[in-house]
Parts: C-alpha cells; sequence; structure tokens
C-alpha cells in the first residue's frame, strides 16, 4: 500500500540541538489495540492511507496522554524543538511543529507558549572557525529561557519515516524548564497497516480509552449484543393430510463477544414458534456465531454459525432442534438471515388426532433481524 505523501531527502538530523536522548520506550501503538476496530473499518473501506493521517493519528494519541498530567506541573508549556530524519526534507518540520500546536491547544486545556529562541539559528566565531547553532544548547540558556518565557516545561518532537517499510516514528520528551528533569517520554510507531480514524482535534480519541478494552479482556469484562428476529420456520411433519408445518417467528438473542478481535459470539436465542390451525411452541437454543470476513464501513458483515436446543410445544411434539447457517448484518441495525433445521423425530399427533404422525426431519428458517 503507499503512501499518499511522498517525503522529499534533506540533510541529516539536527545533531547541534543537543537535545536529551530519548529512551527506547514501545508504545502501544506498535500493535493495533483490539478497540480500534472503528479505525479499522474505516481504512478498510477507503483502502488507502495517507502520511498526514497517520501524524495526525500519532498526534491525538501523544496529546490525550500529555492531557492527564497536571497542568501546575507542565504548564505552561513550550515546544523546544522539532527534529526530523535525513530522509525528510527540513521544511517538513514546520509542518510538524504546526500540526503539535494545534492539537495542544484544540485537544488539551494546557497553556502553549510559542518559543522563538528555540527556533533561533545563532553563528559565533571562535578561533579561525565559524560555529553555528540551533536553539537552546545549554542546560543554563534553558533555565533562562524558561523563566523569561514563564514555562515549566519544555517538548521536543522527533519525527522519522522509513519508505521502504511504510513506518513512521514520532520520539516525544517532556523535561522540565528549571533542571531538565525528563517528565514523560515514548516513542510512537505507526504504519500502512495500522487502522487510521479520522478525528477533530478538539476531541481526540485517548490511549486511555483504547487500553479501558484491553484491560476488559484481560479481567474477562464481558461485551454484550441483542437482537430481535422475526420470519417464518417450515416444521417438517409426516402428516398425510396436512404435511409440513410453516409458522411465524419472533424471537430475542443475547450474545457475548469473544477474542481479541470480538469476532466469535456465544448466546442465547428464544424464538417463538405459530402456527393457530396445528403447532405453536418455542425453541430455545444455545447458539455460536463466527465472523469469517473483515467488516468495513460500507460492506455488510457475515455471520456463520450453529443453534442447537428445544422445541417446547406442551404435553406433545416436544423435541430437539439444529440449525446451521448464516446471517448478513446490513449496515447499520437490520439483517437478514437463513438457517437450514434438522428436528429429531417426536411422536405429534395433531389436530387431526393421526396416532402415527410424526415431527422430524430437515426444515428451514428465515427472516429479518434487528440488532444493537
Amino acid at each position: 500500500m503507499a503512501w499518499a505523501i511522498l517525503v522529499g531527502v534533506a540533510p541529516g538530523f539536527d545533531a547541534e540541538m543537543d537535545r536529551p536522548a530519548l529512551p527506547e520506550t514501545r508504545s502501544l501503538r506498535s500493535e493495533p489495540a483490539p478497540g480500534e476496530a472503528l479505525a479499522k473499518l474505516l481504512r478498510e473501506t477507503r483502502g488507502e492511507v495517507e502520511l498526514s493521517e497517520v501524524l495526525d493519528e500519532v498526534l491525538a494519541d501523544a496529546v490525550a496522554r500529555l492531557q492527564t498530567f497536571n497542568p501546575r506541573s507542565v504548564a505552561p508549556l513550550a515546544l523546544r524543538q522539532v527534529a526530523v530524519g535525513s530522509n525528510i526534507r527540513s521544511s517538513f518540520a514546520a509542518e510538524v511543529r504546526s500540526r503539535v500546536w494545534t492539537t495542544l491547544r484544540s485537544g488539551t486545556e494546557l497553556r502553549v507558549v510559542r518559543c522563538l529562541e528555540c527556533e533561533a539559528t545563532r553563528s559565533r566565531v571562535e578561533g579561525d572557525q565559524i560555529v553555528i547553532t540551533r536553539g537552546v544548547t545549554s542546560l543554563e540558556a534553558l533555565r533562562a529561557l524558561g523563566e523569561k518565557l514563564g514555562v515549566r516545561a519544555f517538548l521536543d518532537v522527533r519525527f522519522g519515516f522509513e519508505p521502504e517499510e511504510g513506518l513512521l516514528e514520532l520520539d516525544f520528551i517532556l523535561f522540565r524548564s528549571t533542571n531538565g528533569e525528563i517528565l514523560w517520554a515514548e516513542t510512537y510507531r505507526a504504519d500502512d497497516s495500522t487502522p487510521m480514524l479520522l478525528r477533530s482535534s478538539d476531541a481526540p480519541q485517548t490511549r486511555e480509552g483504547r487500553l479501558e478494552d484491553l484491560e476488559a479482556l484481560l479481567e474477562g469484562r464481558p461485551v454484550f449484543g441483542y437482537a430481535a428476529t422475526a420470519g417464518i420456520m417450515l416444521m417438517p411433519y409426516d402428516d398425510p393430510v396436512d404435511g409440513d408445518i410453516f409458522g411465524a417467528t419472533a424471537g430475542f438473542r443475547l450474545f457475548e463477544r469473544f477474542g481479541t478481535d470480538r469476532k466469535i459470539l456465544f448466546g442465547l436465542d428464544l424464538m417463538g414458534f405459530v402456527n393457530f390451525e396445528l403447532l405453536s411452541g418455542a425453541v430455545v437454543s444455545a447458539a455460536a456465531w463466527w465472523i469469517p470476513l473483515p467488516s468495513d464501513l460500507v460492506s455488510p458483515e457475515l455471520r456463520v454459525g450453529g443453534k442447537a436446543g428445544a422445541f417446547i410445544a406442551g404435553t406433545e411434539g416436544n423435541t430437539t432442534v439444529f440449525q446451521l447457517g448464516a446471517e448478513l448484518l446490513l449496515r447499520y441495525r437490520f439483517g437478514l438471515y437463513a438457517y437450514a433445521t434438522y428436528v429429531l423425530e417426536a411422536a405429534y399427533a395433531g389436530p387431526n388426532g393421526n396416532a402415527q404422525a410424526k415431527l422430524g426431519g430437515l426444515g428451514t428458517s428465515v427472516g429479518l433481524s434487528f440488532n444493537w
């Protein structure tokens, strides 16, 4: 999958900036979290991921983390520097800096101060050499600049991109303006297979929100779903007069989702069967479904599965019913279902009083569902 933006070639990282080294802190961003289902659906629907979308995604994650800090300890803060990789044109640093400012101002309550001195390039003559420096290069100058601007912390950002691997990396480091103490450092990675979700910067999706779903998996907290159904069902009946029995059905289902991708479903299915002239009863089943194909925001969701339960008609005609079939969930609530059924043989004289008549054999069930 190709990136929509090609980043040009420029000189290497601004090594002269003398920024503190970042620890190799691997973010959960490198492994798609279970709670990213909607993001994954959007990516698969679009069929492409643009570099700008990946950048917005990572910045939203980082800003969500920053807004968890006590404002009194880190704000006001200033963006000290933005460094870019050796294969990225240096002018792209201004794009990253602008996006960081916008995301911080729109997505958090933190006060942000622009640091012009942090972006300034200086030159001086030492002996017979001209020394060029950029930004703040000493702790003493950093402390004095922090006092001048009235900021409590500085933020450094490093942007890297590997075209061959399609890998984007953003390093963040937040440190005190008074003594350089590192308050937070993290590395975020994403590639063209990472689910993307376009967001408005005033409501960034929090990493904590994603972690909640992961914690739910680890702690075994259930994720439930519900469905109401209506349709028709054929009950195989060997009475020579009446033949097979067609009846209207209406039901309700409760299920739980399992797996890291929530594609395995187990539940209970209660369905009523009504033929006012011949037979009425209820089918109580345990059921399981599996979602074999990737879903997106446009295409229907296919579920295949089976149900096993009891048909309860009263004092006569009680039997066991097995069902195997598929359901197609349309966007976004309505669905269609079709099941082949097998009914174990059971005596049922019916209204004609035929003592030899029996329920049993192959039948079918089709209908509509409403899901939430």
